[in-house]
């Protein structure tokens, strides 16, 4: 986790005393994956304040007022989301020289990293229940930061030599591997579109009692394919012991809890499979991208490796079947 980017201690009490929130107890500093985000616990509460960093994290205001936006359309349906919290004045987005963002509510729950068959059923279902909401709906304020096809491609264009020329693994064979792999995907434009999550990992689920009490982090929600969000849901949710392993009842078991609130069109059962595939290569890009412009972290760097000559061939390996429970669904 990222927790090298700060914010000075007297610019954070500044930006609390915009709110209502009673008497501080406690700042704390919280890893993220790169947000600059602390907890705040008050005597009305806990909150969570994040402000975007530097680098490929960095938000406009537009687009903190987009996630904004959809927030507000979630919770008004009653999707359990994080409130964002209002600063005197009714006004939310905070900004500090160009970091951009806003203070919420401390999510209760915990998050729970080994699901058992009806947790997971439970997640497709939410996540079936969110695509029912989302599909057709776009944000007034625009995403600029989106993940898609097209958008990885190109970004894999303009950085491939920067990869070719630094220290990354082996970048000439991984490089080569990859651009093979994402010329072979392609999404139909008559796919069902939405404003979808895109990073619906078990970190991002928080449970109590059983039940999901809150979806976090819409950091990277953009208007885009339906199963571009499934796939990402599904290569997190299917692939078990650290990686090592996929696990078609944890697909079945997400699919039959999908369906409930969502059925699958059929356009969607065929291009499902290359989703899931897509999202491996787009974390791996992302991984290596990562590794060498911000982090130098070996794990980076491994991960973005494992992603391509694993990760792909565990979910080759597993097609046949994935597809079967796809087109039952």
């Amino acid at each position: 986790m990222l927790t090298k980017q700060k914010l000075p201690l007297p610019v954070l009490k500044k930006i609390l005393k915009d709110y209502d929130l009673g008497k501080i107890k406690k700042i704390q500093p919280l890893a993220t994956s790169g947000n600059i985000t602390f907890l705040i616990t008050t005597e009305t509460g806990n909150f969570v304040l994040r402000l975007c960093p530097k680098g490929a994290r960095w938000r406009s205001k537009e687009e903190i007022l987009a996630e904004l936006e959809l927030i507000d359309y979630l919770l008004k349906n009653g999707f359990p989301a994080p409130r964002p919290v209002n600063k005197r004045g009714n006004q939310r987005v905070i900004g500090w020289q160009n970091h951009f963002g806003y203070l919420k509510e401390y999510g209760k729950g915990k998050v729970v990293l080994n699901p058992n068959l009806r947790q997971i059923q439970k997640f497709g279902k939410l996540v079936g229940w969110f695509h029912s909401l989302t599909k057709n709906y776009k944000t007034w304020h625009q995403r600029k930061h989106i993940w898609d096809l097209k958008e990885t491609k190109k970004w894999f264009r303009q950085d491939k030599n920067k990869i070719l020329n630094s220290n990354f693994k082996n970048a000439k064979e991984f490089v080569s591997k990859f651009e093979k792999e994402i010329n072979s995907i392609f999404f139909p434009p008559r796919l069902p579109k939405g404003m979808i999550h895109e990073d619906l990992r078990k970190q991002h689920i928080l449970w109590q009692n059983n039940k999901i009490t809150s979806v976090l982090d819409f950091d990277r929600c953009y208007y885009g394919f339906l199963i571009l969000d499934l796939g990402q849901a599904i290569r997190s949710w299917c692939f078990i012991n650290n990686w090592t392993k996929w696990n078609n009842e944890n697909l079945r078991a997400f699919v039959k809890g999908y369906i409930k609130r969502r059925k699958l069109k059929n356009i969607e059962k065929e291009y499902l499979f290359p989703a899931i595939k897509f999202a491996v290569l787009e974390r791996a890009l992302s991984f290596c991208l990562r590794y060498f412009e911000e982090t130098k972290y070996k794990e980076d760097e491994k991960f973005a490796w494992y992603s391509i000559y694993k990760l792909l061939g565990i979910l080759n390996d597993n097609k046949k079947e994935i597809q079967q429970i796809i087109k039952a669904a």
